[in-house]
């Protein structure tokens, strides 16, 4: 099943809203236990209070079945990108950032029912071709959580990902200087 895209808010940052099946403690163990994480973004650590530092091991070897494109060559083997965690409220927010970066992700999670909304907010970077990406990027890995959490065999992250970039690539204007 294909998820709908995200969209651009006015200050140039993506937004990504998914339905989920909950319970809410369940989609949050997803996004804070390295092991389950890795199965749809990115192992390493986790940090526990704001202002932690902990490290996202990416390895997109072990998350898609599909080889990496070569315009990726040099993700290959996995990379590891520093962190910091800015807030978190268990089990509804977490915000981080790229420590090289000013790069903010904010993840919020609300009950509704038996499903849970997870809302994404990627503040934008400068570079058009760098939002697109990250926007590419984001859309791919939330599809693989949604088949995780369905309990189906995970989507090829890289199919995903750049029918993904070519939607991303006409729609999203540069962000605000």
């Amino acid at each position: 099943m294909k998820e709908e895209f995200g969209t651009q808010l006015e200050n140039g940052a993506l937004r990504f809203v998914r339905d989920l099946p909950g319970p809410i403690e369940r989609v949050w163990e997803y996004l804070v236990d390295p092991e389950k994480r890795a199965l749809w973004f990115c192992g390493g650590t986790t940090g526990s209070k704001p202002g932690d530092r902990y490290t996202m091991a990416f390895n997109h070897d072990h998350l898609s079945h599909e080889p990496l494109p070569e315009r990726y060559a040099d993700m290959q083997g996995g990379i590891d990108l520093d962190a910091e965690l800015i807030e978190i409220e268990p089990p509804r927010l977490l915000v981080f950032k790229g420590v090289s970066e000013d790069h903010r992700t904010r993840i919020e999670l609300s009950e509704q029912g038996d499903r849970v909304r997870l809302l994404l907010i990627q503040s934008p970077p400068a570079d058009l071709a760098e939002l697109s990406d990250i926007a590419a990027g984001w859309h791919a890995h939330l599809g693989i959580l949604v088949d995780q959490l369905r309990g189906g065999k995970p989507r090829g992250f890289w199919t995903d990902h750049e029918e993904a970039a070519d939607h991303y690539r006409q729609v999203l204007k540069p962000p605000a200087a």
